[in-house]
């Protein structure tokens, strides 16, 4: 028989040798050379600030700030180390908030705070004329204070339809500030070429005219506009690569859209506008002279909202790659498009939020923002126990397989169109 104490010297050397064998494999799998990053992560949505109003629009200072604008309050608000300060940086007074009007829009000066300016496009009850209009602003900051206020843009008065403003705002690559306007439920004001309704427009940042612009020193064109023949718009972005802008288009009861923008170019709708069944896209887009079709479009109806390029590390296979949200089924999609932007190769879905998406935005953090109604959310990967990649080393860690979402193949040359299965709940008409 073999000795107890050298019985237990052999099991300990046994032991050891297994321990330095396991932790040699994990190092090797990890530090060997191997294939491109494999597939992404499963992501949820962490929330970073809950029980909040309508936060609609955000936007990031380079100091860490966080900006963000409530729809139905009129007030800017800031999130500062984690935190929401008490008192609002500053409160739109008079701001109409019936049907889809409000506070609407939020964007700080491409050098803030060095350039000490916020920009909000705000529905304007404007009592003392009987007037209510949509409009922009921007308001001086000192710290975390805005003080005075200077309209930039007036449109003009809207009908007493409450529906159809757009609303979102941003400075584009080009340092410009972009303005999506709805048409006021008015289908005929996508098509008037003197009208800032129904079209995407291209500012300085004082609010005149940019330079540059396809119809800039016309006079038989409002000289702001960047494209037309647009409903309603609620997304805004452009491809970190090419530069190109992209917009988030809610149709009738048909047609959602992905749009590609071409300076001067015509987007389709006017009072022409029909849903057969089924509906293709010239159905809803067949107004003025060589419409463009989207690059995806939807039906049933999806109401997409705000809709940002994701340039992160947490999903390396979407890099570049076109995320939007959604108000009916509340649903953040992902759309791969082909290396030119021009088209799209598939749709994944990669999550489904517990209430409509207001907002999508990609933070300077390296992580995707998302907002609803209540909730301010960072998009992150579901926690998953580590594996090694063939085998478990280690008792006790398992490797995880998550479903990415429901993905549909999309090459059908140009555009594609998504069957959504439901309706979900009400959307934003």
């Amino acid at each position: 028989m073999i000795p107890r104490t050298r019985l237990v010297i052999i099991v300990v050397l046994v032991a050891a040798i297994l321990i330095v064998g396991g932790v040699a494999f994990i190092w090797f799998s990890l530090t060997r050379p191997g294939p491109p990053p494999g597939p992404n992560p499963a992501v949820t949505l962490s929330p970073v600030q809950t029980g909040l109003n309508w936060p609609v629009a955000l936007a990031f200072a380079s100091d860490g700030r966080v900006f963000y604008a409530e729809r139905n309050t009129g007030a800017i608000r800031i999130i500062e180390n984690g935190s929401v300060l008490p008192t609002p940086f500053f409160t739109l007074s008079n701001t109409a908030t019936a049907g889809e009007r409000g506070l609407l829009g939020l964007a700080l000066d491409p050098g803030f705070p060095a350039n000490p300016w916020v920009y909000a496009y705000q529905t304007y009850n404007d009592a003392a004329n009987a007037s209510t209009y949509n409009r922009i602003v921007r308001i001086q900051a000192s710290g975390d204070t805005g003080g005075s206020l200077s309209v930039i843009l007036q449109m003009p008065p809207l009908s007493s339809a409450t529906n159809h403003n757009g609303g979102v705002i941003a400075f584009g690559p080009d340092g410009k500030l972009w303005a999506v306007v709805g048409e006021n439920a008015d289908p005929n004001l996508s098509q008037d070429h003197m009208s800032l309704l129904g079209k995407v427009l291209r500012m300085n940042s004082d609010g005149s005219a940019a330079a540059g612009n396809p119809f800039y020193g016309s006079l038989s064109w409002e000289n702001r506009v960047y494209t037309y023949g647009h409903r309603n718009m609620f997304g805004l972005t452009w491809h970190p690569v090419t530069g190109r802008a992209y917009v988030t288009e809610n149709g009738p009861n048909c047609n959602d859209e992905v749009n590609l923008l071409t300076a001067g170019s015509n987007y389709g709708w006017g009072p022409s506008a029909t849903c057969p069944s089924p509906p293709s896209p010239q159905s809803t887009n067949q107004d003025g002279p060589s419409p463009v079709m989207p690059i995806a479009w939807w039906t049933p109806t999806i109401a997409p909202t705000n809709a940002a390029f994701y340039t992160g590390s947490l999903l390396p296979q979407s890099r570049n790659d076109l995320i939007f949200g959604a108000y009916n089924d509340h649903r953040l999609r992902e759309l791969k498009l082909t290396s030119s932007g021009t088209a799209v190769v598939n749709n994944t879905v990669l999550l489904t939020a517990p209430d409509p998406i207001l907002d999508v935005e990609m933070g300077p953090d390296g992580f995707l923002w998302v907002t609803t109604p209540t909730t301010i959310y960072r998009l992150v990967a579901v926690p998953t126990i580590m594996s090694t990649g063939a085998m478990s080393v280690i008792a006790g860690l398992f490797a995880i397989a998550l479903p990415m979402g429901e993905i549909a193949d999309a090459r059908h040359g140009g555009g594609a169109s998504f069957a959504t299965g439901s309706r979900g709940p009400s959307r934003k008409p």
